[in-house]
């Protein structure tokens, strides 16, 4: 008896052979929502005994197709159940069960794999979801901050970016500018003699 995932629920088993270059290798076949498992038998004798093992544990969304052929003498021969499948090397595969039923196999197989290849499919897409998002929200955390906010378009790159606040600022009658003649020869805002650098845009006023 295979051991199950906490998640994992049992639909299908059964006792089946392997077939094997038209060798045939007894055992128990089980289907569940995630994985198709043959255990061999194990084997019992006077002097040895070998316990059973899991011989196949192929999982659900790497099954690409399953089919079931029926002997011509059905009389004491079991049908033979066909499963297709990626190997590891994401190569097309084939193995094949003496099994009773096998058209039952074959709808729930193919039921259960179309559900388990959408669950893999939805569970990628969220995945590159998060992960696309982690990139951009660690791309906003290296940007620097002084560069939020702005933008350059067509040749303004080198236009002065004072220049409006000049120009603003001689138009300015508002009463809390200190009421002074003199005004930062780099930016025009309002300063006075005392100042050494101007507090709008730092421009250095006096010079030692």
């Amino acid at each position: 008896m295979p051991i199950y995932e906490s998640d994992e629920h049992e639909f299908l088993n059964a006792k089946a052979k392997k077939i094997e270059n038209n060798v045939y290798v007894k055992g128990l076949l089980f289907l569940t929502d995630k994985r198709i498992i043959f255990e061999k038998k194990g084997l019992r004798s006077v002097f040895r005994a070998s316990p059973a093992v899991m011989d196949l544990n192929l999982f659900l969304y790497n099954v690409e197709n399953a089919n079931f052929a029926v002997p011509a003498f059905r009389l004491f021969t079991k049908q033979v159940l066909s499963i297709e499948y990626y190997d590891d090397s994401k190569k097309l595969a084939r193995v094949d069960f003496a099994v009773k039923k096998s058209k039952m196999w074959v709808d729930q197989i193919t039921r259960l794999a179309t559900i388990s290849k959408k669950d893999v499919s939805t569970k990628k897409e969220r995945e590159a979801l998060e992960n696309r998002k982690h990139e951009i929200d660690m791309a906003k955390a290296k940007a620097p901050r002084a560069n939020i906010g702005m933008a350059v378009f067509g040749n303004e790159k080198n236009k002065n970016p004072y220049e409006n606040i000049r120009e603003n600022m001689a138009e300015d009658n508002n009463e809390n500018l200190p009421d002074t003649a003199f005004r930062c020869p780099h930016c025009g805002y309002p300063v006075t003699e005392e100042m050494t650098y101007c507090p709008n845009c730092g421009y250095k006023l006096r010079q030692k």
